[in-house]
């Protein structure tokens, strides 16, 4: 069946799938930013990996700071990227769950609006550089009544790869290379 343009039949078997072959169920994705100059990056897809297998990705987007903060306003901020990440994120999980459910969706916009204090990024010790808060605004058309969109919303932050992310946080390293000099 489709609802919501999703193949509720197809993603039922994948679900399926991925609880018979859990060593299977892991993906690793891959994405290469390139410094351009000032504050300008592009960055893009390589490819990710599912239950083994290499995935080819090739989609690209740049990022810049606005003319205020020294940047050309040539793209949207990183932290604008990661708001964008999150509102993408909780829509797919939500429209999936309605699908699931056989709620139709005619209309999904989700707002996410973030707040971070700036002295964080130029160093103020005891002030965090990301965000201290994010809030989404979810605006949906549906018949499905204000309980049935309250559990869809519930579902779609519990099920969001990006809101957990966001809220459990992440170990992340790095590891350095440098060319050899030519």
């Amino acid at each position: 069946m489709i609802c919501n343009g999703i193949d509720t039949d197809r993603l039922a078997a994948f679900g399926g799938f991925v609880a018979e072959h859990p060593d299977a169920a892991t993906l690793s994705t891959r994405v290469a930013t390139r410094w351009d100059e000032s504050y300008r990056t592009e960055a893009g897809t390589a490819a990710f990996e599912f239950a083994g297998e290499p995935i080819p990705r090739t989609t690209s987007m740049s990022s810049d700071l606005p003319r205020v903060l020294g940047g050309d306003d040539a793209g949207p901020t990183p932290g604008e990227l990661v708001l964008a990440a999150l509102g993408s994120c909780v829509a797919q999980a939500f429209v999936e769950s309605a699908a699931m459910a056989g709620i139709a969706i005619d209309h999904l916009e989700v707002a996410a609006e973030g707040h971070l204090d700036l002295r964080g990024i130029v160093g103020f010790v005891g002030v965090r550089p990301g965000f201290t808060r994010i809030h989404l605004d979810v605006q949906v058309a549906s018949s499905a009544d204000a309980a049935q969109i309250d559990q869809l919303v519930a579902a779609a932050l519990q099920r969001s790869p990006v809101a957990d992310t966001v809220r459990s946080g992440v170990q992340i390293d790095a590891s350095v290379r440098q060319p050899d000099p030519a």
